[in-house]
């Protein structure tokens, strides 16, 4: 394995509409903005210590050639879940839909405890909420 210090890791969502999907995840989510920056559109988000960036597609970065990040297009195949680990899935869910964010299903329990249900975004991507099984 190689030897080097890792701080934190993070993910980047390629996104159609950058207003929409940061509205999404900072006034459904509770996401709040970390950094944003105007050309090409780019956010960070961030609750506790927990970041998701959002990038505009179609942008090329000059330190990357040749790879042009699209938002996934297919939502019966997403190529990514972000998860979400919350303390009461039920309490969560309840909350986000009044806000009106579309959910796939209601909470279901998990065969190895806990339950989870699935929030779709503005593009499709789909947000895992979780509720951990309680350690014994």
């Amino acid at each position: 394995m190689a030897d080097f210090a890792l701080d934190d890791a993070g993910t980047i969502l390629a996104v159609t509409d950058f207003e929409a999907s940061v509205d999404f995840y900072t006034k459904n989510l509770g996401l709040e903005p970390v950094m944003t920056f105007d050309d090409p559109p780019f956010a960070i988000l961030g609750r506790g210590s927990f970041r998701l960036c959002l990038a505009e597609e179609g942008h090329p970065a000059d330190d990357c050639p040749g790879v042009v990040m699209r938002a996934q297009r297919d939502p019966k195949n997403p190529p990514i879940r972000l998860v979400l680990w919350v303390p009461d899935c039920a309490a969560a869910y309840e909350a986000l839909s009044k806000e009106g964010v579309r959910f796939l299903a209601p909470p279901a329990q998990l065969p190895w405890g806990g339950s989870r249900c699935f929030a779709v975004d503005p593009d499709g991507y789909l947000v895992e909420i979780e509720e951990l099984a309680a350690e014994e």
